[in-house]
């Protein structure tokens, strides 16, 4: 393997040199096809990143700014949970300060969030908290929906959320915003962004402040304290770029961001105080080249590291009862060779790199690191502007599981201009984490602990010895050292439209997995709470439809519609029920135990069966007016499973089924440069105590100032 990796980087450079002498005429249909995929006015395209969501035969989807401005959206989470096919979830391992994604039935472990093409880091218990994420200088968000493994990494078995911040500077202009509302909430934004030496080059910053005070969804049994904590957060970013000429420039970024939350919390006994500080860093320096008309390169740097420390000290004697710290660190280099021979309708995108994870638990003894390498390679071939297809490669290595090469392929055909077809398949690969391999930890407002698989039996020894474990179950015993995670996934669909105004979407997908790492209990606390650890499922398989409608009625009013059906369940578990395997073979009932069929499984629990959404937007230009309505709905979904059965049945806690409305509307006022909003969120006030993380009704109202007005995108 590392003489695969030393020929490949000479490779691509040579390809690009053959390149540089070969033909220029562009004369199939085919190649003036691809040529559309460039953006013929700049060189440097609209991203930094060579690899676009175009290159996708995967489902995608692209997220506007103006969307995002209309909907009054702050925070990241508030953007993704009205998209179809996406559940926003709460991350109880992290004191329910975090939410996370779930993709066409993966949980967020598995969907990469990059911003502008690079990864983000900070996943306490595998959960990416996308509430750390504001949106007041996001320009798009593009997601890919199934495995994207050969040319994102190991990561992205579920899809990739990539968040794209504005990427050209054509004038000085700036803005500041300021929203307040329910909860004490309060948002402000302030950016700025100015070419230099006639738009050679450009620099821009922006800043955000959020302030929350956090709310009690669970006041049942939490007395005194917030669900949902309240916390106060900073975030700043600045970017710039210098073009050397009209085939080379550098790009430069820098983001930083803090959160800190302290809170009393008393379930009755044993009240509380509860502080978290958490930090992160994102930086990263991309020189781009076009080296021949037909040849582009890119190498660039990536840094990002995320520091975390929690205390839980009791009232009543000071006594520090919990305390995790946990702090990671990510160095990438990565060179991008992207290739568009003459006379050929080919493109092909190459690429190699390397990484340094370090993962370091302050004030324990566990202290890690891990090499990964990588090497990627896709082919596009467009037969004529009916039929492209794409076919690549990705092999990902690691210093401690080794390596896997992961294979993917597409297909785009439209036989008309109101009909087209699109298919993929793609495989994945995904060591385990450092929290499930080493990380102990206890959520003290819910009282379970979890302890890593690779170090189960000294952790609960030492537990059991403090008396804080009173039982470790028999099935413990299946704890080993964890495999690597693979996956292939299938997507299938087709878009029709009806007219000039209607377009309809169809789709079905499908998703294998091997050794998924499951989260499961394995004995008792002292306190009655749950003791877990993780364990390689075999076999996974996630299956469903998704399918969406648009309509536009009038160019200044869409509505828009989707549904998504998921089935997702452990094969093992449906086995073990045919074969009456002794912990799967009955299930209690309110008339009592009985045999169990299959048919009592559900499935994987925080998966709903049934998905919807829907939007209106509608705008007036003359008026300055515009308005937003948004609903959502998810299915009934399974939370706990009472009788330890091993599964989830019909019998066990579920979260009920729910629909969520939203509504805003904004008015621009003195020539565009003053932006009233007001909005609803959660407009019937739907709570449940086992969606910690779901405020009630919340009122928001702001306005934003546009110092110069800004371009139209």
């Amino acid at each position: 393997m590392h003489i695969q990796r030393s020929l490949l980087l000479p490779c691509l450079l040579a390809c690009a040199a053959a390149s540089a002498q070969a033909p220029r005429a562009d004369s199939s249909p085919a190649v003036r096809t691809l040529r559309t995929h460039e953006v013929t006015d700049n060189p440097l395209r609209k991203s930094d990143d060579l690899i676009t969501i175009g290159q996708q035969t995967a489902p995608t989807l692209v997220i506007s700014r103006k969307s995002i401005e209309l909907a009054g959206s702050r925070r990241l989470d508030e953007v993704l949970r009205e998209q179809t096919g996406m559940a926003i979830v709460p991350d109880l391992g992290s004191g329910n300060r975090s939410v996370g994604i779930q993709l066409q039935g993966f949980s967020s472990e598995y969907v990469l969030i990059l911003i502008d093409g690079q990864p983000m880091t900070g996943r306490l218990a595998g959960n990416f908290d996308l509430s750390r994420i504001g949106v007041g200088d996001v320009e798009r968000i593009e997601v890919i929906k199934g495995a994207a493994s050969s040319l994102y990494g190991s990561e992205a078995l579920g899809g990739v959320i990539n968040i794209i911040t504005r990427q050209a500077v054509r004038k000085a202009q700036a803005s500041a915003g300021l929203r307040f509302g329910t909860y004490q909430t309060t948002d402000a934004n302030l950016s700025a962004e100015m070419p230099f030496k006639n738009n050679k080059g450009f620099v821009s910053v922006s800043g955000n402040f959020y302030k929350t005070d956090g709310f009690n969804a669970n006041t049942a049994y939490l007395k005194e304290g917030k669900t949902s904590p309240p916390y106060t957060s900073f975030s700043g970013q600045a970017r710039g770029q210098w073009r050397f000429n009209d085939r080379t420039s550098l790009q430069a970024r820098v983001r930083a961001a803090g959160r800190q939350s302290e809170m009393f919390r008393s379930y009755g006994a044993q009240p509380f105080h509860d502080n978290l500080r958490e930090k992160d860093i994102n930086a990263g320096l991309n020189l781009r080249s076009q080296a021949s008309r037909t040849t582009t390169l890119l190498a660039r740097y990536y840094y990002t590291g995320y520091d975390t420390r929690q205390t839980v000290i009791l009232q009543e004697n000071g006594r520090l009862l919990q305390e995790n710290d946990f702090y990671q660190q990510i160095h990438r280099l990565e060179v991008q060779a992207e290739n568009r021979p003459d006379n050929l309708p080919l493109v092909f995108l190459g690429g190699i790199g390397a990484d340094r994870q370090s993962y370091n638990n302050p004030g324990s003894d566990i202290l890690r690191a891990m090499s990964g390498y990588f090497a990627y390679l896709q082919g596009e071939y467009a037969y004529s502007e009916k039929f492209r297809m794409t076919a690549g490669f990705r092999y990902d290595g690691n210093t401690d599981y080794g390596g896997r090469l992961n294979l993917s392929a597409g297909a785009l055909f439209k036989p008309t201009q109101w009909l087209s077809f699109r298919a993929s398949l793609g495989n994945g690969f995904k060591p385990p984490t450092y929290a499930q391999m080493y990380q102990v930890f206890t959520n003290i407002t819910q009282g379970y602990t979890v302890i890593g698989a690779h170090n189960f039996a000294e952790k609960a020894a030492e537990l059991k010895a403090a008396g804080t474990i009173a039982q470790v179950w028999d099935n413990a015993a299946q704890i080993a050292l964890l495999k690597p995670e693979t996956s292939t996934s299938i997507n299938a669909g087709f878009t029709l439209h009806t007219g000039s105004h209607m377009e309809w979407q169809a789709g079905a997908f499908m998703h294998r997995l091997r050794h998924l790492i499951n989260t499961e209990q394995v004995g008792i606390m002292r306190n009655g709470q749950q003791l877990f650890s993780y364990i390689n499922i075999d076999r996974v398989i996630m299956r469903g439809v998704e399918a969406g409608w648009k309509f536009a009625i009038t160019p200044n009013l869409q509505l828009s519609a989707g549904y998504q059906l998921l089935d997702a369940r452990n094969s093992a578990v449906t086995d073990s029920i045919r074969q009456k395997s002794s912990r799967y073979a009955t299930v209690r009932t309110p008339d009592g135990i009985r045999p169990a069929t299959t048919k009592d499984y559900f499935g994987l629990p925080n998966r709903s069966r049934h998905m919807g959404s829907l939007q209106a937007a509608w705008a007036h230009p003359r008026w300055g007016l515009g308005a937003s309505f948004r609903g959502t709905y998810r299915g009934k979904y399974g939370f706990l499973d009472v009788d330890n059965n091993g599964y989830i049945d019909n019998y066990d806690v579920f979260v009920k089924g729910y629909a969520l409305l939203y509504v805003s509307v904004q008015k621009t006022l003195l020539r565009k440069r003053l932006t009233l909003h007001l909005g609803v969120d959660n407009i019937g006030g739907y709570t449940d105590y086992l969606m910690p993380s779901q405020p009630g009704r919340v009122f928001m109202a702001g306005a934003e100032w546009h110092f110069i007005r800004k371009e139209k995108n």
